[in-house]
């Protein structure tokens, strides 16, 4: 069998499975073949395939068929330029989260000495990223999940930056620190329950449901206690940078206005739901 018949056949395998079937089987061929691209494939489509390479490619195929999301099969994701190991139990880094990291990046001087905290640092994409965009900053990151902290451990030291950030585990509703932060960071749980159930099977059956799964009525406790109680670990001027929920933006914007906060900037989606918020710290009290 050479690449031409391997597409020709996935495509058939895959056509009603995914909207994306012929990328994604292009994608897993390169991937079986440790091509660096895809577009290698077409430049050698008469290439003939070794027995090992067919039982590869089409193990992948049979996953992708099962809902396996590419990443997932591949245990890899590019994010903000950076090829992140997703190989462990974590959330697949998203588009949206680049999207506040892009805000993040418009507030700071790329050589600033800022020093971050991320809550909830999954892969480790958001640590690593925030690194590389500012080349002199350093910072702290934690997870409830022990396999989320091997993860960021994991992508720190394939992109040479552990020495930069110190990464434990932790719950966030037990953490408690003296220091002070320029930026804290978090792409938090924020679903409702009643959210959960309607997500696509790749997601349910392939990503920790701890990190999408917030509480039962607005999704926002996760917020609710970061701004609340983690405030006094920013400095003035400093920045919170949130990723939310739909329908949530009204009423996390308001806790913080109460909580000495302005919102900076936002970003919406096509739906006009707002996604991503970049709120500064203008003041040291709270509303009563």
């Amino acid at each position: 069998m050479n690449i031409y018949q391997a597409l020709k056949n996935s495509y058939l395998l895959l056509n009603n499975k995914s909207k994306t079937y012929k990328l994604d089987c292009e994608i897993l061929l390169a991937n079986s073949l440790k091509l660096n691209n895809r577009l290698d494939l077409f430049l050698n489509l008469e290439k003939k395939l070794t027995k090992k390479e067919i039982n590869i490619f089409f193990h992948s195929i049979k996953e992708r068929q099962n809902f396996k999301p590419i990443s997932k099969i591949t245990k890899k994701k590019e994010f903000w330029n950076i090829q992140i190991d997703v190989s462990k139990k974590v959330l697949i880094p998203r588009p949206e989260t680049e999207v506040l990291l892009d805000l993040v990046s418009k507030v700071y001087n790329k050589k600033s000495n800022i020093e971050f905290l991320d809550i909830g640092c999954g892969s480790g994409c958001i640590a690593l990223s925030l690194l590389n965009i500012f080349i002199n900053s350093k910072g702290e990151a934690f997870d409830i999940s022990r396999e989320a902290v091997a993860s960021t451990n994991l992508n720190l030291k394939k992109n040479n930056k552990s020495n930069r950030v110190k990464v434990f585990q932790r719950d966030l509703f037990k953490f408690k620190t003296n220091k002070k932060y320029d930026l804290i960071i978090s792409n938090p749980p924020y679903l409702k329950s009643s959210d959960y159930i309607n997500l696509e099977p790749s997601i349910k059956i392939f990503e920790p449901k701890k990190a999408l799964v917030s509480d039962t009525k607005y999704g926002i406790e996760f917020y609710n206690h970061i701004i609340i109680h983690l405030k006094k670990n920013l400095k003035i001027n400093g920045y919170l940078a949130f990723e939310i929920g739909n329908n949530q933006f009204i009423k996390i914007q308001k806790l913080l206005s109460q909580n000495g906060f302005v919102v900076k900037s936002k970003f919406k989606l096509i739906n006009n739901q707002i996604r991503c918020l970049l709120a500064k710290k203008i003041k040291n009290y709270t509303l009563q």
